[in-house]
């Protein structure tokens, strides 16, 4: 049978001729066959362009933040002026005050000692610290981007072009005191004015003994024409600079790297030298790509997403308004997000306490959604700064729950065993004309799927494709992960030979590090098919491709279709789809198979047509095993879902994983679970699991209208009967669950340990100490 098939395709059976020799030697399901096939190679892309002056993400390292900043679940937003709120917020278990601060000045006071903070302002700022810094807080100072008037009279070569404009420069001579021009004088960080920034904030830093700085800026443009950067960039990099601002455009590509890359450099020449001045210094600022939904809209970008590695606490405006699809998972999936983009160090996600966004409005907030909130978020490994404390706050309420969790919400690793990558090349270089359709849906559906599945997962972002990182995890999820280096699919290719699970989709690995198109999959060999259609030039990402791609039909498993069941042999499966035939709307991708291991899973019916194909399929490679999904059941699973769909996602991944999850989460879909380790504390080494639980169920859901759906909690109804299974590993000697230390009963069911959690309000924390290994 394969040998049939590999002499069809040789002869040019479906136009696939072309597959690259990495095919030659693919063997059987049952190993005692080997398919020799030799073909020749794909056409090869045009090398990538040299591109020294840029970080590889392989390399790129970023920062550890300070102890304090690690422990900072409780964070306020407040005027130093409020001395009667900063004691409330002590009280509450606040350790962190997050406050403006002084505008920077001209000259550096190191240059002219009677320049600075005016005298007024001044003691003021330093009457308000002295009481944060006696009731044990640190603070963090928030400072505006905006270069000083005079400074930039003195440079009007420097200032920002967003246009092709030479007069740009005579806007110096304008009020820039006035609103209206303030923002000429958000001068690039990458021009010398960089440099003074640092020497100025150090000089604060010195002179107020604060801990931190935020600023709300200090991103770069999406293209400068100034003087100053139509001398730099082709200085560093041989190149010139664009005419304009266009993703479509490769140049463009290579330009916003760039400009990532010297915002990085910024940033870390900052925290170094803070960190002269004071050990403990940490940058707290806001971050525009790290999880919240319009800023995944924002293209293209006006920071990286690595970048949030060089904050010490990368903070988010985290809003659940409609227009931010509040009621979805996409919050939960920000909050996950931002931990993920920090490198899964800290990340923070303050939750803007609007009742609507359109317009935007504040009234009949409900109180209990402050903590629903807060806590929510927590359970996703984000903490939790908030505004809008006053002596009364309900505010207040919320603070001391997270402070009653402190020891159970800090010091936590996400305990390792399916991960997913989030493509922020993808985002930016193949998704940036539909950015929900090619890239959230795919990444939101399986972050869906493994939530009401309580499958643990990991965000992965590129800089952690690195083997160290993906040899923990049982199973690698690429959910339309399109632009791949040849590297990284070496990287994902060894990793599933020697054992790694794999579950891909729709256009994975189909465009390279730069957003060029490849005329197939890279990781074709992995997946079993080739890309229908052409392929001796590579595919065209045109209108007809993005109108073809979005397709109406059914899929159907049963009868003789398939060449494995693995996929759908599910008992929840049959029952929710007893006839074994599931209507599907969303994207697909028209494959041909190609000889080795992998069988066919699924079959595809178009709408109104009898021209069936494969949609998926499934089988070993090396030790590792791939289920690759033509279908783009990821994507639909958010944007136009079924129930088999997240039952089809979750078989998927547990079957690639080929191991059980650490901790077995045996409860109804509205309650979220994450995993986490924590180092045992005494000082006796080891450490403890820590499951978090949160009750996301929402009495009001579903009773307006859906595009206005906003989740306004007055309420919670506590969730029963949650089981918790430990299938393998060491007995579970200890449970017990907070807040409240309550004990837990552990019985065995064989090998496995069995805890019965007690009713979740709002959220538990399960802590579970193993005994020793059998």
């Amino acid at each position: 049978m394969r040998s049939s098939v590999a002499a069809f395709l040789l002869q040019g059976g479906l136009g696939v001729a072309a597959l690259n020799a990495s095919t030659a030697l693919q063997a059987e399901e049952n190993r005692d066959a080997v398919v020799a096939v030799v073909v020749p190679s794909l056409p090869a892309l045009a090398p990538v362009p040299s591109l020294p002056f840029l970080t590889p993400d392989s390399e790129f390292q970023g920062v550890e933040p300070p102890e304090w900043v690690r422990q900072a679940t409780g964070t306020v937003f407040m005027g130093l002026q409020d001395l009667e709120g900063i004691e409330a917020a002590a009280a509450a278990g606040v350790t962190v005050l997050h406050t403006g601060g002084p505008s920077m000045y001209y000259p550096l006071r190191r240059d002219d000692p009677a320049s600075g903070v005016p005298e007024e302002e001044k003691a003021m700022i330093r009457k308000g610290i002295a009481k944060a810094k006696g009731l044990g807080m640190r603070v963090i100072l928030g400072i505006s981007p905006y270069a000083p008037v005079e400074y930039v009279r003195r440079h009007p070569d420097w200032l920002l072009h967003g246009t092709d404009d030479p007069s740009v420069r005579e806007k110096v001579n304008l009020d820039l005191t006035l609103p209206e021009n303030i923002g000429l004088r958000s001068l690039p960080l990458n021009t010398p004015w960089g440099d003074y920034a640092i020497d100025c904030l150090t000089e604060i830093m010195r002179d107020f003994g604060v801990d931190g700085f935020s600023f709300d800026g200090c991103y770069h443009a999406a293209i400068n024409f100034s003087p100053w950067e139509r001398a730099q960039y082709p200085r560093e990099t041989g190149r010139e600079v664009p005419k304009k601002a266009d993703l479509s455009d490769v140049d463009y590509r290579i330009y916003l790297l760039w400009a990532h890359e010297k915002l990085e450099q910024w940033y870390r020449r900052l925290g170094e030298r803070l960190k002269q001045e004071n050990p403990a210094a940490a940058i707290c600022t806001w971050t525009t790509n790290a999880g919240r939904y319009g800023h995944f809209l924002t293209i293209p970008g006006v920071m990286s997403a690595r970048m949030n590695r060089l904050i010490d606490n990368p903070v988010q405006e985290w809003w659940l308004d409609e227009g931010n699809l509040g009621s979805t998972v996409v919050p939960w999936f920000g909050a996950a997000y931002v931990r993920a983009a920090a490198g899964g160090r800290v990340g923070s996600s303050e939750p803007y306490l609007m009742s609507h966004g359109n317009p935007y409005s504040t009234a009949s907030f409900p109180p209990h959604e402050v903590t629903v909130r807060c806590l929510g978020a927590m359970t996703h490994g984000s903490f939790t700064p908030v505004a809008g404390i006053g002596k009364d706050s309900p505010v207040l309420d919320t603070l001391r729950a997270i402070q009653k969790r402190k020891p159970w919400f800090t010091d936590l690793k996400q305990e390792p065993w399916a991960a997913m990558l989030v493509s922020e090349r993808t985002r930016e270089f193949f998704a940036w004309m539909n950015v929900m359709e090619r890239f959230l849906a795919p990444v939101l559906g399986i972050y869906r799927a493994c939530l009401e599945e309580h499958l643990p997962l990991t965000l992965l972002t590129e800089v952690d494709l690195r083997p160290e990182v993906l040899k923990k995890h049982r199973v690698l999820i690429l959910p339309n992960a399109v632009c791949l280096s040849d590297a990284q699919c070496a990287l994902i290719r060894d990793y599933v030979r020697e054992g790694g699970g794999l579950v891909a989709s729709s256009e994975t690995s189909l465009a390279d590090e730069l957003g060029r198109p490849r005329a197939d999959f890279a990781l074709r060999d992995l997946f079993g098919v080739s890309r229908a259609g052409d392929l001796s030039k590579p595919v065209e990402f045109n209108d007809p491709y993005w109108t073809q791609r979005m397709t109406v039909g059914d899929f159907r498993w049963g009868g003789g279709d398939l060449e494995d069941s693995l996929l759908v042999d599910d008992a929840r499966l049959n029952k929710l789809v007893p006839g074994r035939q599931a209507t599907f709307k969303g994207p697909m991708m028209r494959t041909v198979p190609i000889p080795g291991p992998m069988k066919r899973a699924m079959i595809y019916f178009p709408q109104s047509s009898r021209d069936a194909f494969p949609c998926a399929t499934i089988g070993r490679q090396g030790k590792g095993r791939v289920v690759y999904l033509a279908a783009g059941i990821d994507a639909a699973n958010f944007s136009y879902s079924w129930p088999y769909q997240r039952v089809l996602l979750a078989r998927a991944i547990r079957w690639a994983a080929d191991a059980p999850c650490p901790v077995e989460v045996q409860a109804p879909m509205c309650v979220q679970a994450t995993l986490w380790t924590q180092t045992r504390p005494g000082g006796g080494g080891g450490e403890n699991r820590i499951v978090h639980l949160f009750n996301g169920l929402n009495t009001t859901a579903d009773h307006g209208l859906q595009e206005s759906e906003v989740p306004l909690r007055e309420e919670v109804v506590p969730i029963h009967g949650i089981t918790l299974r430990v299938p393998d590993g060491p007995a579970v000697a200890k449970a017990w669950a907070e807040p409240g230390h309550t004990p837990l009963t552990v019985r065995m069911e064989g090998t496995a340990s069995i805890v019965e959690v007690p009713p979740v309000g709002v959220h538990l924390a399960v802590i579970l100490e193993n005994g020793p290994q059998p």
